[in-house]
């Protein structure tokens, strides 16, 4: 198999370097590994990019992951973790891998080969529970915002979304609201804050970059169930126990979640290990790259 990594589809030095394990890998396995930012898919039979990517953007990486995404049959895609993400950092010692995709409705995973003992693993290396139960009591409903534009809304409108989901949730619940933001400095969030403080029984907390960050537990804690559209807040969520409502079938945690807000007083607090295995096989370690462990298994759905 040939294989390209399109190294100038990462924007940092870090990402590179990240990009050159997965291909120490790939080669280790006894593939022919080339680097090329806009490659002919007619020479490669699969291309590896890191980070997703935006077609309204026109900078350099995001036009090198358009071309690759609009021209190859199969790539590979490296982006942030499910599990063990820090909003402190971009050097995470896992990574998302999917193949021609990173969310859970549009990439392919190679469910069909799991590994069913190797969430464990995972589990233990990022510091969660394996046994982790629900946590059925609570009092407020926590609704997770993400950074407008976010490649994983693909095109939905976060503040409109927002607005929208206080609206229901409170057609079919009187439990207080906490609005958690995204953390990134956000165009139009100030008219956006000014809409939501007409809503009773609803409240913001401060979460900003990089001297306000607020710890996501200090909002779990109490918390009857989180409402995410995408965000992988929700895959947070579910690991610390808190029942979880998603509207987005490419949400990470949509398996284990409720969709529908007429369903917000009846949470799903059912069975998590066939989502806990599933999951697991969605990220691979830096130390999986340069082995090949990582490689074996996403060549299964190339």
């Amino acid at each position: 198999m040939k294989v390209v990594i399109a190294e100038g589809s990462a924007h940092k030095d870090l990402y590179k370097e990240k990009l050159k394990s997965f291909a120490k890998g790939i080669g280790i396995c006894g593939e022919k590994v080339s680097y090329h930012d806009f490659p002919k898919p007619s020479r490669y039979d699969a291309a590896v990019i890191y980070g997703s990517y935006k077609k309204f953007r026109s900078s350099g990486h995001h036009r090198i992951k358009i071309n690759i995404a609009e021209s190859f049959k199969k790539y590979v895609q490296l982006e942030t973790p499910v599990i063990g993400r820090s909003a402190k950092s971009s050097d995470h010692g896992y990574l998302r891998v999917g193949v021609n995709g990173f969310l859970w409705d549009e990439a392919e995973w190679g469910f069909d080969h799991i590994d069913k003992e190797r969430y464990k693993k995972v589990w233990q290396d990022n510091g969660y529970k394996i046994n982790q139960r629900w946590k059925t009591k609570g009092n407020h409903i926590l609704i997770l915002l993400q950074n407008p534009g976010d490649a994983s809304l693909r095109g939905t409108d976060i503040f409109k979304w927002c607005y929208e989901a206080i609206e229901e949730i409170q057609k079919y619940s009187d439990r207080p609201i906490v609005v958690r933001p995204h953390p990134l400095p956000r165009k139009g969030f100030e008219a956006f804050a000014n809409s939501i403080s007409l809503f009773e029984n609803v409240t913001m907390v401060e979460n900003v970059l990089p001297h306000n960050l607020r710890p996501l537990e200090k909002d779990f804690k109490n918390c009857y169930c989180a409402v995410s559209y995408a965000s992988g807040s929700a895959v947070d969520a579910v690991l610390a126990g808190i029942p979880s409502l998603t509207n987005d079938p490419g949400n990470m945690a949509w398996e284990v979640s409720r969709h529908e807000f007429k369903d917000i007083e009846n949470r799903y607090i059912g069975d998590k290990i066939d989502w806990m295995k599933k999951i697991a096989m969605c990220q691979w370690s830096i130390a999986e790259f340069e082995s090949g462990e990582c490689w074996n298994h996403i060549k299964k759905s190339l």
